[in-house]
């Protein structure tokens, strides 16, 4: 039996399928395509009937438009070869390329129009190939049409429709986002209906879509009729499903804006709450717990239990159309700080100082300016934002030329390289964080307790900090132990903790909360040092797992190098041998 597919072909009859195969000449080369046959038995359908290259199936598609949505670069090269048309028309206008663009590869686009693809031609529909190309949400295709070939997005159907348009109609965000920067397009466009972008966006609710919009325009366009005197509102008023519904109570806030020529601000007041919530949260339940006298460790113990769980199951990002981050946990890591720092010095240190507490703060004020100088920088400074895309390497080994979209079509760096955000090809160590909306160069990880990500230019900071931190955590449990035993030392063991129980609430509090983080921080100390010995980061080592690389434990490498990585990065310096595969490369002490 042949070896051929994996289903019967309709053009085989029973005997040919089971004893002498295909019939190949009897087989339309553009029904073979469509149906995903092998590379190698398409070449064969081409030398038995060649001139089958120029044959029309259904709705009058070539064999080269086939390929163009199969989006094969193999067989699109074939059918070149053999002389198929590259601006052939189906019965609806379209040539090959367009059907390229909407399958949104960059490099079959590059080979098309390499051999003579011409973009400029309209299908019934008044649309080009940059109309298929944004009904595809192909970032990387639109970059290209735009960067190499200079294609504008101005362009109009015969519905008055631009690229921008399109892509409100389809919903691909990225997309949207990168026709509205720049100005390369602009979002009070109308079509020939009076449809701004937001119109076609809230026809199908697409909340993300309508935000961005919004953003890029400002909240009186909400209010903006079409020719049928309906607004953005009406459409998502008369939809009949939820997300319609949600979406219109969502917008009719902004639409009552007091400054409507200016964008929505976004959701400020939440963001605010969750983010001074866990602090506020935390002081109204030791000031509510002081005033209940015997009951106040039971009351504090409860509710500090029920805000810990709170902020635990909060998600990422906001429960708003925008999207934002979720600063609770950040706000919960500062409150936790915060109160520790308050704790200490107005009921621990007075008791213990300066008898019990003396030589000790020689040590612990230090590493506590340092620490907290720490936190402020990695709020504040820069993770290691890349600002220009990876450079080739040379034959020497040194950098060459930067990588444009360019090189991406021509396939000289992966497809997945370049970022549809930052619009650059992000260096091998880099990632784009989308919680950040930037690439960061030597990524490591996004941090939700700073709000920010860990990268190249922080990551010595990050280790020290919690390093830091760990020993504040042990120190303050250590130390408020201390306090609580001096103040109650004639009592017996149950007396004792009763007495601590009902009496100290925010101090017995403040241990375990401390003691819980000190446990976090400890583990999460270990295995950063533990990462950082291999000359990796986090992001590295999950790329690892991906891959099914050998487990870093596995790895055949001393202890003497892994010490000699973690004292060069401490000091700022490059690792000393980096694993990035079984196989350690050295660079040097």
């Amino acid at each position: 039996m042949s070896d051929f597919a994996p289903f019967a072909s309709p053009y085989m009859s029973s005997a040919q399928s089971q004893d002498q195969g295909p019939n190949f000449s009897t087989i339309k080369l553009v029904d073979a395509i469509q149906n995903n046959w092998r590379y190698e038995h398409i070449v064969q359908i081409i030398q038995a009937n060649p001139d089958g290259i120029h044959e029309k199936g259904w709705h009058g598609f070539t064999p080269m438009h086939r390929a163009a949505l199969r989006g094969d670069p193999a067989i699109i090269s074939l059918l070149l070869e053999h002389g198929g048309d590259i601006n052939a028309l189906n019965d609806y206008g379209e040539t090959p390329l367009m059907y390229a663009c909407k399958r949104g590869n960059s490099a079959n686009i590059a080979t098309m129009i390499e051999a003579g693809a011409d973009l400029d031609i309209v299908d019934h529909q008044g649309r080009k190939a940059v109309h298929h190309a944004a009904a595809g949400g192909s970032v990387q295709t639109l970059h290209y049409l735009s960067e190499v070939q200079g294609i504008t997005f101005e362009d109009r159907d015969k519905h008055g429709q631009t690229p921008l348009h399109v892509t409100c109609l389809q919903g691909f965000q990225d997309a949207v986002k990168y026709l509205l920067r720049k100005g390369r397009s602009d979002v009070m466009w109308k079509d020939n209906y009076g449809n701004l972008p937001i119109h076609i966006a809230a026809l199908n609710a697409l909340s993300e879509t309508c935000w961005t919009l919004l953003e890029m325009s400002n909240c009186k366009t909400l209010l903006a009729p079409n020719k049928e005197g309906k607004t953005p509102l009406d459409i998502l008023k008369e939809g009949r499903s939820l997300a319609h519904q949600y979406l219109y109570k969502e917008l009719a806030y902004w639409s009552k804006s007091r400054a409507p020529h200016l964008p929505p601000r976004g959701p400020l007041s939440s963001w605010y709450s969750l983010l001074f919530g866990p602090f506020t949260g935390f002081a109204t339940i030791v000031a509510v717990g002081s005033l209940l006298g015997d009951y106040s460790g039971v009351a504090i113990s409860v509710l500090t239990a029920f805000l810990v769980f709170l902020v635990s199951n909060q998600h990422h990002r906001i429960s708003h159309i925008s999207r934002w981050a979720n600063p609770v946990q950040a706000g919960a890591f500062a409150a936790g700080i915060s109160h520790t720092i308050i704790c200490y010095v107005y009921k621990v240190l007075p008791v213990l100082w300066p008898h019990t507490v003396n030589l000790q703060l020689v040590i612990l004020i230090p590493a506590l300016l340092v620490m907290l100088t720490l936190y402020y920088r990695l709020l504040t400074e820069d993770p290691g934002t890349c600002k220009v895309s990876q450079t080739a390497a040379t034959s020497g080994g040194g950098p060459g030329a930067v990588l444009t979209i360019n090189d991406l079509a021509k396939g000289r760096c992966k497809m997945d390289a370049f970022c549809v955000t930052c619009e650059l090809i992000m260096p091998e160590d880099a990632k784009h964080c989308r919680m950040c909306r930037r690439c960061v160069s030597g990524f490591d990880h996004h941090c939700q307790f700073l709000l920010t990500c860990i990268g190249g230019r922080n990551h010595r900071h990050f280790v020290i900090f919690i390093l830091l931190t760990t020993l504040m955590h042990i120190s303050f449990v250590a130390h408020a132990a201390l306090y609580l035993f001096q103040g109650h030392a004639q009592l017996e063991w149950w007396p004792f903790l009763m007495a601590v129980f009902y009496g100290e609430g925010w101090v017995c509090a403040l241990i375990a909360l401390n003691a819980i983080s000190f446990l976090g921080n400890a583990n999460l100390s270990r295995y950063q040092l533990n990462v950082v010995s291999y000359g990796l980061t986090t992001f590295e080592v999950i790329s690892r797992s991906r891959r099914n690389l050998p487990r870093l434990s596995s790895l055949p490498v001393t202890r003497r190098v892994r010490l000699k990585n973690i004292m060069a990065f401490l000091m700022g310096r490059p690792p000393y041998a980096k694993y990035s595969d079984s196989k350690p490369k050295v660079f040097g002490v």
